[in-house]
């Protein structure tokens, strides 16, 4: 289960992108996708809380859980460490930009990608190394796809929907579509 970095990195940006391919996130990427400066920052976000959260678990999985045969513990403690990261990251964000998450924090916290991603560098046998860039990559994915969401949006916004499509319908569809083209690499 030796892969590349580079597999790696491209699988978490484009092939296996957490928000189209698994949609993990899709709470996060559909909520926050309509604004473009919303979209950046929300990503930007959801990237640091992964790759801390990403460093972190992997430490404390290989050695406090595995150590003392606690892996059962393994969603229960990942949740915790992901919680503080996040609560972390938007106090970090509250001192330096003088502006909170405010109703987003939850969304970062709260976001299934970021568990998704803790679980799966586990369950791939992943070295720190491959653990961060792993982390890093889907993370970089996430805001790729909600910034490339959020001009789809854009453009749905400018055109007849039929009154039955309107809203979270034709957003579906728009992530569905652009799923599939993420889907033929």
């Amino acid at each position: 289960m030796d892969k590349s970095l580079f597999a790696i990195l491209l699988g978490g940006v484009l092939l296996n992108n957490y928000a189209l391919q698994s949609f993990l996130g899709v709470t996060t990427f559909l909520g926050a996708s309509k604004d473009t400066k919303k979209a950046t920052v929300m990503g930007i976000a959801v990237t640091i809380v992964m790759t801390l959260s990403g460093f972190l678990t992997w430490l404390v999985n290989n050695f406090v859980l595995a150590a003392f045969g606690l892996e059962y513990l393994q969603t229960l403690v990942f949740v915790a460490i992901i919680l503080a990261v996040a609560y972390l990251v938007g106090a970090a964000a509250k001192d330096v930009s003088k502006k909170c998450l405010g109703v987003w924090f939850p969304l970062v916290a709260l976001n299934s990608a970021v568990l998704g991603v803790t679980l799966n560098n586990v369950a791939e046998g992943y070295s720190l190394l491959q653990a961060l860039v792993s982390s890093v990559a889907v993370g970089l994915g996430f805001l790729l796809a909600m910034v490339v969401f959020c001009g789809v949006r854009s453009k749905i916004e400018e055109q007849y929907v039929p009154k039955a499509f309107r809203g979270l319908p034709i957003h579906l569809m728009a992530a569905s579509i652009l799923a599939l083209a993420l889907f033929a690499f």
